[in-house]
């Protein structure tokens, strides 16, 4: 039962962190378009407020990624359960069989 919280919590505050870097992305996305629609036309004397997305794109980054780390070592105790099973996917159905000796 452990195992299972620990799994289900590293998956959600995976999927947190990976929402949160790509709603970063898309908004670093969205600056750069904006400033490349201005093109040579941009007025010095007026300035579009910065984006610090690029800044906060790194962190989100690492963060993710130790999330992910901490998901992939939740997988590997849950997968320790299964060391006497195989488990074959066919047409989507997930069947588990005794594992040989």
């Amino acid at each position: 039962m452990n195992h299972d919280r620990e799994l289900i919590h590293a998956a959600l505050q995976w999927h947190a962190a990976h929402t949160r870097r790509m709603a970063i992305g898309a908004e670093k996305r969205q600056h750069e378009k904006a400033l490349k629609a201005i093109g040579d036309n941009y007025d010095w004397n007026t300035r579009l407020p910065h984006s610090d997305a690029a800044a906060r794109l790194t962190p989100a980054r690492h963060k993710e990624l130790a999330a992910l780390r901490k998901l992939a070592k939740a997988c590997a105790a849950q997968r320790g359960q299964f060391d006497e099973a195989d488990i074959i996917d066919l047409d989507g159905a997930v069947t588990l069989l005794a594992g040989a000796d």
